[in-house]
């Protein structure tokens, strides 16, 4: 137990994995016990936590699924894929490589960042490939968030004007460690899945950011230690506090987006400095805020949130209630 802005931090999360209810009915009954006994709980973080969430919060209930039949609209055939993947476990990337090899019907470039000690091992892998690629050293800092902000300028220099944001995930305080990685690779990038969501884009101007089916949530559910930085974010952007209430985010923060969902986000001008020092940190940095600002990028910039079910005739938002990978 520690202070920290005058609150006490406890880490609940073990505690609340042994809660054995699906996700809403815990906020339900968190909500129930802060509400009616905050004497009891003001001086401590995870109170402050959902009472600044309170902006999120969305009296209807959530669509588990909604689909929308395509409109019938010209589509934007002149879209560019670039595949940006920040690396820093090298056998993942291998894995990764693999799956992107058997994608090849739809032209791509590769942007990777990485620490410096993988600049070589990287820059050897791709070189056999004959795929065209970039590689950008960064510091070990701001997970896979900070090292996608700076590679984007030179992404979209390229003129490249769709994006596949992918990293060597590995969730080490999980058991579920691998499933998590492999359901997310094998959704985004299977075998045809490249093919599949390009063809989304290409057929539907409204798409504006496709995630892993299983893996969007909504803000309200699992806004975690850090409602107050995405609310100031969100609104720094230019989102009006209502378009707050009902947010969307891709767990995992792999997904595919427009470079008109994603510049909302750039544009909030973040420096390293923003950023905490890697820590092990398991919520409650920039990193974890800018996850789900993402999100908000659609929302602001007029797209909607399709999920990897989707074809170009039919778009589904399966919006996930009780995600098994999620603290």
């Amino acid at each position: 137990m520690q202070s920290n802005n005058q609150y006490i931090e406890i880490d609940f999360s073990k505690l609340w994995k042994l809660v054995r209810l699906k996700r809403q009915t815990k906020e339900a009954l968190k909500t129930a016990l802060f509400s009616l006994l905050p004497f009891l709980f003001s001086r401590f973080a995870s109170y402050q936590h959902w009472k600044n969430a309170r902006v999120f919060a969305y009296k209807e209930k959530y669509n588990t699924i909604n689909i929308k039949t395509a409109r019938q609209q010209p589509g934007n055939k002149e879209l560019k894929l670039a595949v940006v993947i920040h690396v820093f476990y090298i056998d993942v990337f291998k894995e990764i490589l693999s799956l992107l090899l058997k994608n090849k019907t739809v032209s791509f470039k590769i942007f990777i960042t990485c620490p410096e000690n993988l600049h070589d091992s990287i820059d050897g892998l791709l070189n056999q490939t004959g795929i065209s690629y970039s590689i950008l050293s960064v510091k070990n800092r701001g997970r896979d968030v900070l090292p996608f902000l700076k590679i984007l300028p030179v992404v979209f220099d390229e003129n490249y004007n769709l994006i596949l944001k992918l990293h060597t995930k590995r969730s080490n305080h999980l058991n579920k460690k691998d499933l998590w990685s492999t359901d997310l690779f094998s959704k985004l990038i299977g075998e045809g899945e490249v093919k599949k969501i390009y063809e989304l884009f290409i057929e539907n101007n409204e798409v504006g950011m496709a995630g892993p089916e299983g893996h969007i949530l909504p803000m309200s559910l699992y806004y975690g230690g850090n409602p107050e930085r995405v609310r100031i974010l969100c609104e720094k952007m230019g989102l009006q506090k209502q378009q707050l209430k009902r947010l969307l985010f891709v767990a995992g923060s792999m997904f595919y987006a427009r470079k008109e969902v994603l510049l909302p986000v750039l544009n909030l001008g973040l420096k390293d400095e923003d950023f905490e020092e890697e820590n092990s940190q398991l919520d409650k940095t920039m990193a974890h805020a800018v996850e789900r600002v993402f999100g908000a990028g659609v929302v602001f910039s007029g797209f909607e949130l399709a999920d990897t079910n989707s074809s170009f005739l039919n778009f589904s938002c399966k919006i996930t209630l009780n995600h098994p990978f999620t603290i």
